[in-house]
């Protein structure tokens, strides 16, 4: 299927200048207010133009651009145009790839002044030809007239009215042939019967046309004779019966229900009601043999508006389903539910800053592929971040690796700052294992994502040494180690060839740390060893694990339910191993 692969967007209302790769499916995530609607808008218009006004450019003195790339150009495509537009398109085709702008130069401009520019080739320069004989309408054959569904439109409107921008619109042009075959001739019978009754001259005309014909004529022959004036009510085409169209709804639970239109319905029904239209059709048009070479923009402001979380899940499947049957779907979203891990990865974070106005961060695929060079990694990390799409609708991320943390920090947060973690903007991030940390942090950090991580005192010495966090030289992990060997020597831990604890007996390697950091000469070491990591973004435990600065027995559910059953009790924090330093913790989250 060819597509949209990129576009780049200049001088379009919050929109200085963006490049954004697109997919098939394509989210956009991002704030209100951030400029994802005026990004679906410019990908109608540099398919479908029409006139923008002073309103839609950034900069009334510049011209709006905007280029897309459209790749997948391959011989069943342009077999499939025709003739005519297949000589418009071919030369133009590089590589499977045309390069098309869009542009106009000022507000208000006829549409006849709306240049559209094609690349070619020439002596290995490129050229732009404006305006070519016929290629607006070759690139029709391509793209088709988009669909565009806004967040706040009445969706009443949209799915009851038939008009040339309705989805009932569209849907009732693509059946009109195969309904006006099989049923003009019969109605077109009936209304020549009512035609003899209407019209001005009918043979069968009604007697009170007739009588009223003849009253008029005997007025008007006193005035103009000779003149003869009748009556005459217009029949209507079959066509006209389809522009009436509409949609009827039923409430299954009463049999005795009658069809009221969708605006009775609430926004949940209205919306449903829409994405089942596009879903039929989207299979009307890919049964239509001369439409297998066109693509159809999508494009979906919010889709899951007003719908419960499980038909959130219904409409992104549709959707999804709806990218491999003809369609290019670009939609933003507020909902992790919209988001599959398996797109996570090509989700477009859109932001908004008064110097740049949109932006767009790097996707994490890219991300990940920019930060991590060795690609079972890369696999591995973009698996491990893929898995909580929560960090895409988040300002700043927190990692944890540990299921306390999962738990816990939300309350405990919503306690200190009196506003929860979503309030705040944090998006909570659980990688599973402390391995994953030094490999999501400069990925999230390309992706222009500010993060920080909550990791047990274990994390300090592998995990950072392995990735060059801090070096295995360093003075106060010598400290440790000094600490680490005499534990051994006392036959309270076991240590590995490379120094650092292993399971010995019943104590494992995170009880072997714990161990060392309640040692009093391990104290200053471990410190030295927390703050250097605090510079990099990491809050390690120095107690050992968030469990041993709370006092927690375990990581079960039902130690986790009975603590917070009694968290908020009187004197309880104060009764705590080392509360105040998962106080100070979650202050230095909100630096």
């Amino acid at each position: 299927m060819h597509r949209i692969f990129k576009i780049n967007i200049s001088n379009f209302k919050s929109i200085k200048e963006i490049e954004l790769p697109l997919e098939s499916f394509t989210p956009l995530v991002g704030y209100n207010n951030a400029g994802k609607t005026n990004i679906l808008q410019a990908l109608s218009w540099v398919v479908k133009k029409y006139s923008l006004q002073a309103s839609d450019f950034c900069r009334p003195e510049s011209p709006v651009v905007v280029t897309a790339e459209i790749s997948g150009i391959d011989e069943n495509v342009l077999g499939a145009l025709g003739a005519n537009h297949r000589n418009r398109i071919e030369p133009y085709v590089l590589g499977g790839v045309i390069s098309l702008r869009r542009k106009q130069d000022a507000p208000d401009l006829p549409v006849a002044q709306i240049s559209l520019q094609i690349k070619r080739i020439e002596n290995e320069e490129e050229i732009w030809d404006a305006n070519p004989a016929g290629i607006d309408q070759a690139i029709s054959q391509l793209f088709p007239e988009p669909i565009f569904i806004g967040a706040m439109e009445n969706a009443a409107e949209d799915v009851g009215k038939f008009a040339s921008g309705t989805t009932i619109g569209k849907l009732i042009k693509e059946i009109v042939g195969p309904v006006s075959q099989r049923n003009s001739d019969s109605v077109r019978d009936s209304l020549a019967q009512v035609a003899k009754r209407l019209s001005a001259d009918g043979d069968e005309k009604d007697e009170s046309l007739v009588n009223l014909d003849n009253q008029i004529h005997a007025e008007l022959e006193r005035f103009f004779p000779g003149v003869i004036a009748k009556t005459h009510i217009q029949t209507p085409e079959f066509s006209d019966f389809l522009k009436s169209a509409t949609i009827k709804i039923y409430d299954q639970q009463n049999d005795g229900a009658i069809g009221r239109d969708a605006s009775a319905f609430g926004h949940g029904a209205q919306r449903s009601v829409q994405i089942a239209l596009i879903k039929c059709l989207s299979k009307i048009r890919r049964q239509a043999a001369e439409n297998q070479a066109r693509t159809t923009l999508l494009l979906i402001d919010e889709p899951e508006l007003y719908l419960h979380p499980q038909a959130i899940e219904v409409v992104r499947v549709a959707l999804s389903r709806l990218s491999a049957e003809g369609y290019q779907v670009v939609f933003t979203t507020h909902s992790a539910n919209m988001i599959a891990r398996s797109i996570a990865p090509n989700a477009l974070l859109i932001r908004r800053t008064p110097e740049q106005g949109t932006i767009c961060f790097p996707r994490m695929v890219d991300a990940v592929q920019n930060a991590i060079a060795d690609a079972d990694h890369q696999s591995a990390t973009l698996f491990a971040l893929s898995n909580s799409t929560r960090l895409l609708f988040a300002e700043k991320v927190v990692l944890a690796e540990g299921k306390t943390e999962q738990t816990l920090l939300p309350d405990l947060f919503q306690s200190e700052a009196e506003c929860s973690l979503e309030e705040d903007r944090l998006g909570l991030v659980s990688l599973g294992s402390s391995s994953d940390v030094p490999k999501a942090l400069p990925v999230l950090s390309a992706m222009g994502i500010p993060t920080k991580a909550v990791v047990d005192l274990d994390f300090a010495f592998r995990p950072a040494i392995q990735h060059e966090l801090i070096a295995n030289d360093n003075v106060a992990v010598l400290g440790c180690r000094a600490i680490l060997a005499r534990l051994q020597g006392e036959g309270k831990i076991d240590l590995a060839e490379d120094g650092f604890p292993k399971k010995h007996g019943e104590v494992t390697a995170a009880r072997a740390y714990e161990i060392m950091a309640a040692e009093p000469d391990a104290r200053e070491h471990v410190a030295a060893v927390h703050e250097y990591l605090k510079q990099l973004g990491i809050w390690v435990w120095t107690d050992g694990t968030i469990e041993t600065h709370l006092g927690l027995e375990g990581k079960t559910p039902s130690v986790h339910s009975t603590f917070l059953s009694k968290f908020l009790s009187d004197g309880f924090r104060e009764a705590l191993p080392n509360y105040a330093s998962v106080q100070q913790m979650l202050q230095w989250l909100r630096q």
